[in-house]
């Protein structure tokens, strides 16, 4: 809404339009498949393979009723990604399952 109001107001169409293409493109809501070899995550034009033996933690956390329950993943020597699976439940059976090198420990996997 800023952009739009900026562009409006008589701002620099070259400036503005790429950066609500960007902003629209991260909104995009991701998706992902816990395929047999990595976490394969995609979100608008960006995609990730991410080999279990690179996962160190997953964690579920909540964000309130309106937000829903969110898992964060942290990857060896990159930042952690927030993912919004439909059943958490699942998704940590199935990276439990993918990734022996993790345990869980109440709401989270961690390394053994």
């Amino acid at each position: 809404l800023f952009v739009a109001g900026v562009m409006s107001a008589g701002g620099n169409y070259w400036i503005g339009c790429p950066v609500l293409l960007v902003l629209t493109l991260m909104a995009i809501p991701q998706e992902y498949v816990t395929a047999p070899d990595a976490l394969r995550v995609r979100t608008g034009l960006t995609r990730w393979a991410i080999p279990y033996s690179a996962i160190t933690y997953v964690e579920e956390s909540s964000l309130g009723p309106v937000l829903g329950k969110r898992v964060t993943v942290r990857i060896q020597g990159s930042p952690e990604l927030v993912l919004a699976p439909h059943d958490p439940g699942a998704f940590f059976a199935d990276v439990a399952a993918h990734a022996p090198h993790l345990i869980r420990r109440g709401r989270s996997l961690i390394v053994a």
